[in-house]
């Protein structure tokens, strides 16, 4: 891959299961990270594939065939984005699905991260990001701050709002320009559960949530769990939401569950970013309720235009997959607290 201009499709599916993002990015080859956003598509999650991925949180035999599935879902993106888009696709960067991840066992699995994606398109792939920071003894997560800090850093700090709230908090004057990137809290993976349980897909706009009645006792609860009072670098998982944290909005009506929850969320977010002028993206940019609550925290929010909002993931991800083509590094390993920075991703070739 020796052109002047490289064209990396960037593949990500988050823990709310609500479809792939699939970006189009255009890097040039030099010295600096000089990129275009040429194509943007946000795919549906196949309802099938959906229950086969949930059955797989509660029994990990079957993550083979989750694997599979999700690979062949991968592949049709694929072939649907060339059919789509106006120009060649170089190299694809695809993060997989997260089935679960246990750092501190050195455990991390993405569903889809087969070679077969490669051999089948015709296209070279990158993939499997996560595994190698947490060998290396790292949280293999967040890997959006590398992003950050290359084609975002003029903000204090940026903040995704996907199935879990993360952050990268800005540093200018440091190597990789950032000071601390960690998971916030979860999000969308609970607030969609609530919304499931009243008839609906997701809260659109905080709509539900602004019908329910904020639980003090709950709250308080929510707020006072360890995880919170922990040092970055830190992640969090599914695993860490079924253990530690839904027995308590369980208690409450589906409503006022949601009022709850989003209130926790601001707490959190504000106890971090507070003051500082903050990049907002993810789905859960568009829940309004949500965003006057992490404003009203004190929380400075600046608001990109709606596609980038949905596809900075993906471009970031496109950034990490030509970045590791190229043996560069792509991981910031003093965020991830493995300490190292490295080049991580399986390359597959056709």
């Amino acid at each position: 891959m020796y052109n002047a201009h490289v064209n990396v499709l960037g593949l990500m599916s988050g823990t709310s299961l609500d479809g792939m993002d699939a970006a189009v990015v255009q890097f040039s080859n030099g010295p600096n990270t000089e990129w275009n956003l040429l194509y943007f598509k946000c795919l549906p999650y196949p309802e099938a594939l959906k229950k086969t991925i949930e059955a797989t949180y509660e029994n990990i035999r079957l993550s083979a065939e989750a694997s599979t599935a999700f690979a062949a879902w991968t592949k049709e993106v694929i072939r649907t984005i060339q059919k789509d888009f106006d120009g060649t696709i170089d190299l694809v960067a695809s993060h997989g699905q997260t089935i679960f991840h246990k750092p501190e066992q050195k455990l991390t699995f993405q569903a889809g991260c087969l070679s077969e994606i490669a051999s089948d398109t015709g296209i070279p792939l990158v993939t499997n990001f996560r595994v190698q920071d947490v060998l290396l003894g790292g949280q293999g997560a967040p890997l959006v701050p590398f992003g950050d800090h290359k084609l975002f850093g003029s903000y204090d700090a940026a903040l995704n709002l996907g199935g879990f709230a993360n952050c990268s908090i800005g540093a200018p004057l440091l190597r990789d320009g950032i000071s601390a990137a960690f998971d916030l809290c979860p999000l969308n993976r609970v607030l969609n559960k609530f919304a499931n349980e009243l008839g609906h897909e997701y809260d659109k706009d905080g709509h539900l949530a602004r019908q329910g009645r904020i639980n003090p006792w709950v709250l308080d609860q929510l707020n006072s769990l360890p995880f919170y009072d922990l040092h970055a670098p830190k992640s969090l998982g599914q695993e860490w939401i079924d253990e530690h944290f839904i027995e308590y909005v369980d208690l409450l009506a589906p409503q006022d569950a949601l009022a709850t929850c989003v209130q926790h969320m601001a707490d959190q977010i504000a106890m971090h970013l507070k003051g500082k002028r903050t990049l907002v993206t993810g789905g859960g940019a568009f829940n309004t309720t949500l965003l006057q609550a992490i404003e009203e925290n004190g929380v400075d929010i600046v608001l990109p235009e709606k596609t980038m909002i949905e596809a900075k993931e993906a471009v970031v991800f496109a950034l990490l997959g030509y970045e590791r083509f190229k043996g560069n590094t792509n991981v910031i390993g003093t965020t991830t607290g493995s300490g190292i920075w490295h080049s991580s991703g399986t390359i597959f070739h056709p």
